[in-house]
Formats: structure tokens, C-alpha cells, sequence
């Protein structure tokens, strides 16, 4: 776990994450499945999206989807 992260530490490079924590919540689901595990193309997708709106929220939505478990606060009562 968290493996590649060490890896880039060791090697003296910098790395971030996404903010889902800070602009989503679990959505309510029957499998108790939450995960934060985006593919290459996902991430691209919110980087670009937010670097065309500078806005994390619209970023989120347009890249992790709703299978993630995850859902932006004003979706997750539906």
C-alpha cells in the first residue's frame, strides 16, 4: 500500500492528490464501496477540466464517477 508514493519520496519527487476528500462525500450504497483509485484517464480528465474552469467541484464531477462511491454534497441525497 501507498507504495508508489514511497517510491517518489525516495526519489526526491513531488506529488499531490486529488482533493476528493475535501469537495465529496461517500454516497450511501448496499457494497459499503468507497475508493478514491482513479485511472490515468479519469485524472486527466479532472486536471483538464479544472484547469478550464479552476473550479475543483465541476473538476470532480467530470472524472470520478459515480461507481467510486463518492458524490459532490448537493448529489447525494438523490
Amino acid at each position: 500500500q501507498q507504495l508508489t508514493l514511497r517510491r517518489a519520496r525516495q526519489q526526491c519527487l513531488q506529488t499531490a492528490r486529488l482533493p476528493i476528500r475535501e469537495y465529496m462525500v461517500k454516497a450511501p450504497n448496499s457494497r459499503n464501496y468507497h475508493s478514491e483509485t482513479l485511472a490515468i484517464n479519469q485524472v486527466f480528465d479532472v486536471l483538464s477540466t479544472y484547469y478550464e474552469t479552476r473550479n475543483w467541484p465541476a473538476a470532480l464531477r467530470a472524472g470520478v464517477s459515480s461507481g467510486k462511491g463518492y458524490v459532490l454534497p448537493d448529489t447525494a441525497e438523490q
